[in-house]
């Protein structure tokens, strides 16, 4: 009886071969990877930056026609195709002044409508500005208000301070007189208010 070799549950099958992504199932990750990897091969290379869509244009006249189409009964089939072409011709070029038309139009519109909140924003501006420089000269003139009251007080009570002081010298002086007049030992010396108030006391009495 002979052995037929079988698969051995202890092989393991060959690895599949790597499969090459192409470009359509690219991530977006992978294709701007694959975007700078082209850019950065030819560093010296020009790079070329895609220009806008161009704008359409009408088709100029041509200087002769060629295929004019006559009074004559029994045209050919071919005339149909012709008139088709220049219907189609006649609907672009309407078209495309309807496009320029309406464009031009809402160009305008925004820019009147751009003028007038640009008319608006500045008497916006200005009319802030004017409560603003309101509200600083007010600012200003109650604090040059308060610094004149705080000097008139301050000068009250310097003047005040200093009459006092001036009282209180003359009153020492006088009685540094009466002291060191003659036979002014043994004597008190009172103030002057009191001795106007005995007169006065002495006179109602």
């Amino acid at each position: 009886m002979s052995s037929q070799a079988g698969p051995s549950s202890s092989s393991s099958p060959p690895p599949a071969p790597a499969v090459q992504k192409s470009k359509h199932k690219l991530t977006p990750a992978e294709q701007q990877a694959l975007a700078l990897e082209k850019l950065l091969a030819n560093p010296d290379r020009e790079i070329r930056l895609p220009s806008g869509p161009k704008e359409k244009t009408l088709r100029a006249p041509r200087e002769m026609m060629k295929n004019v189409s006559g009074s004559s009964a029994g045209a050919g089939s071919g005339e149909f195709h012709v008139y088709k072409h220049a219907r189609r011709r006649e609907y672009e070029r309407i078209k495309l002044l309807e496009e320029k038309a309406a464009k031009e139009k809402s160009s305008s519109a925004f820019l009147i409508s751009q003028a007038q909140q640009a008319a608006t924003d500045e008497a916006k501006t200005n009319k802030n500005r004017a409560k603003r420089d309101k509200k600083k000269l007010a600012r200003e003139k109650a604090k040059l208000q308060s610094a004149e009251a705080n000097g008139k007080s301050t000068g009250a009570d310097a003047k005040r301070k200093r009459a006092e002081d001036q009282g209180e010298a003359g009153k020492d002086g006088e009685e540094k007189k009466l002291k060191a007049a003659p036979g002014a030992e043994g004597f008190t010396f009172r103030p002057r208010e009191e001795e106007e108030s005995e007169g006065e006391e002495e006179e109602e009495s």
